[in-house]
């Protein structure tokens, strides 16, 4: 623990000085302090969740949740004060960094002072570059790539389609994450959880349940495109329902890939994930070079089917664990 902690200390510092970095070169004319002060939200968001990681290996599971919620919940009290703060003049960029960096940075603090209370364990063990090395890169890659994923395919929804377009993808994608959000806060807890105790059945069982049920729900968004076509947000986002209908099926598949992606790296098999997101990016790379229809729905057709390869990666893996 206390390498995983020094460990998470370099990280802050390197987080630090890349955060004021770009303070530097995006806010030039707003001087140093701003510079520092994003520099400063950076890094207590980067030993937030470092600590926060660590934590689940040495609390429990009730400190950890703590860890998850009370920076967000900060900040949402935090937005209350900021429009009394405007009103007085103050900077806007300022003060919001500022918020980030007290809230997440507060908590850091706490969860630090309570790790570095914590006593040893004979079951601490030390990991060698080797290991940290081929974790670290392909957890970054997985993040990386699939995140990629997003911001390529809305630059492909502008060229193709227009900006009009763009807004009314963005806020379909926004909608389709909607249902992934609680897999995302639940995957540290079911990483520990299947570190401890793993189960491959009910894995399997809970990822073609939950691929189900989203289908389900992509299909009820395309029955009421009929009706209810701009997501009751005016004309200007005609068509955003049936885009939202397409995205939810390939959610479908995404919110299946996350929890098989989780259940590997426990496993120690974290590549496996990386080649689940190489075969998306060939589906949306072979999908772009097509002459496409027009329109930013054969897009979203491209994004789902992508999402459907990345999950034929796992169900393959899988099926060849099970006859080993």
């Amino acid at each position: 623990m206390r390498t995983a902690m020094r460990w998470a200390l370099r990280s802050v510092v390197l987080a630090l000085a890349v955060g004021t970095a770009y303070g530097l070169i995006r806010h030039r004319n707003a001087g140093l302090i701003l510079a520092v002060a994003c520099g400063a939200a950076v890094a207590a968001t980067v030993a937030h969740g470092q600590l926060r990681a660590l934590s689940l290996v040495r609390e429990r599971v009730a400190w950890f949740n703590v860890l998850t919620a009370l920076p967000q919940m900060l900040v949402l009290l935090g937005v209350f004060c900021v429009f009394a703060i405007f009103a007085a003049g103050a900077p806007w960029n300022l003060v919001w960094t500022a918020l980030f960096g007290l809230a997440y940075g507060g908590v850091a603090a706490l969860a630090w002072r309570r790790l570095a209370a914590a006593p040893g364990s004979a079951q601490d063990s030390q990991a060698g570059w080797r290991t940290l090395g081929r974790y670290g890169m392909a957890t970054w890659l997985v993040a990386a790539l699939s995140t990629a994923a997003i911001l390529a395919t809305q630059h492909e929804v502008d060229v193709r389609a227009g900006a009009a377009a763009l807004g009314k993808f963005t806020m379909a994608m926004t909608l389709a994450q909607i249902p992934l959000t609680p897999i995302s806060y639940a995957a540290p807890l079911l990483w520990r959880r299947w570190m401890e105790r793993p189960n491959t059945q009910a894995l399997r069982t809970g990822a073609s349940i939950l691929f189900v049920s989203l289908l389900g729900v992509a299909a009820v968004a395309w029955a009421l495109a009929n009706v209810w076509p701009d997501l009751g947000l005016g004309e200007a986002y005609a068509g955003a329902t049936r885009a939202l209908a397409v995205l939810l099926a390939g959610g479908a598949a995404e919110a299946a890939s996350r929890v098989l992606t989780v259940h590997s790296n426990a496993s120690g098999l974290p590549w496996v994930g990386v080649r689940a997101e190489i075969a998306r990016w060939c589906v949306l790379a072979i999908g772009w070079a097509l002459p496409l229809p027009s329109g930013m729905l054969p897009v979203c057709v491209v994004w789902a089917i992508a999402a459907g390869a990345a999950l034929l990666v796992f169900v393959h893996h899988a099926l060849a664990e099970a006859k080993n």
